[in-house]
């Protein structure tokens, strides 16, 4: 028995209300990103659908997607970065006034450090004739450099003459307890003597042997010098942090040699500070020409990561199979944080 009479209105349904939402900083320049993906076929509707229709959320995944489809496996135990697409870095210094209005910055931070023994791959290059192992090493330290910061014997040089400095201002009864690495004699002599020749007499002896028993790392090293020659506009915003940005790759001779004992002792600081990040670009998304140069800056940086991945692996493989123990690195050198 009911309590009274029935009545016929009836509750509307809540099921066409929306009952969530979401609050996204600077939206209209987050829509313009998406329209430029959408623009430039680098997106599709299934995205769209796969990401709930959530542009934060579409934007990431379409830029992630096309990152996977473009590297595949090329950076898997070896040189790995994070890519992230801000207004203005996440940084405690403030806002600067030379920041492009309505632009966007896009950065790769790295995540992980790559890491290349080159002793017995010099010895096999020297071996087919004098100094090539060495032209081989200065050359590919050229080239990395106008891309990232690299770790190798002239980095392990200048911490060796901080580490100097930082003794001779120390009090006299602490100077006993200073140790330096022997980089000198980690360097072999060949390297000593090609670091004096010019760049191309480097390379011009690398030519020679193009067709020769290790062609193929040769030709993977003039990809890569090609593609540290190519334009890129990429803009620096060090003023956001505290350092530039940390090593993308570790340079020995030989496993545990005095360059690696250089680098412990340095990446054991890495993470007292923020590192600007290796590779960042600024544009604003409806502006085609800019959205364009961010996207081939972006393209070179990756293509030029991968053919410094492969030759790594290439050099690290020779190292394992002839080196007389194990030699591999499966875990890299730095992990960041």
């Amino acid at each position: 028995m009911t309590l009274g009479a029935g009545s016929c209105d009836v509750l509307p349904s809540l099921q066409s209300v929306r009952s969530t939402f979401q609050i996204e900083t600077n939206g209209e320049l987050l829509y313009r990103l998406c329209i430029a993906l959408v623009e430039r076929k680098l997106v599709d509707e299934e995205l769209w659908l796969a990401s709930g229709k959530i542009p934060i959320v579409f934007a990431r995944n379409a830029i992630q997607k096309a990152i996977e489809q473009m590297c595949g496996a090329a950076f898997e135990d070896n040189l790995q970065y994070g890519f992230e697409i801000c207004d203005e870095p996440d940084s405690g210094y403030g806002r600067h006034s030379n920041v492009i209005p309505n632009s966007l910055l896009g950065m790769f931070e790295l995540q992980t450090a790559g890491f290349v023994i080159l002793g017995q791959a010099m010895k096999a290059l020297d071996e087919q004739e004098q100094f090539l192992g060495a032209a081989f090493y200065l050359v590919l330290t050229d080239a990395l450099r106008n891309w990232m910061r690299v770790y190798d014997h002239r980095a392990a040089e200048w911490y060796n003459e901080q580490l100097g400095d930082m003794m001779t201002d120390d009090d006299p009864e602490n100077r006993e307890n200073y140790e330096f690495p022997d980089v000198e004699k980690a360097i072999p002599a060949g390297v000593t003597e090609v670091d004096a020749w010019p760049l191309h007499a480097a390379r011009r002896l690398l030519r020679r042997h193009l067709h020769g028993p290790f062609a193929e790392w040769i030709e993977r090293l003039f990809s890569i010098v090609h593609l540290s020659r190519l334009h890129k506009d990429t803009v620096s915003v060090e003023e956001n942090y505290d350092s530039p940005s940390v090593p993308s790759l570790l340079l020995v001779f030989r496993e545990h040699d005095a360059i690696q004992a250089c680098w412990d002792e340095e990446a054991a600081h890495y993470y007292e500070s923020s590192f600007e990040p290796t590779c960042a670009v600024r544009f604003r998304p409806d502006n085609a020409r800019e959205f364009d140069t961010a996207l081939r800056t972006a393209f070179l940086f990756l293509k030029f990561n991968m053919e410094v991945a492969l030759l790594v692996n290439l050099l690290n493989d020779y190292e394992e199979k002839h080196a007389s123990r194990h030699q591999h690195r499966t875990e890299p050198a730095l992990r960041a944080a």
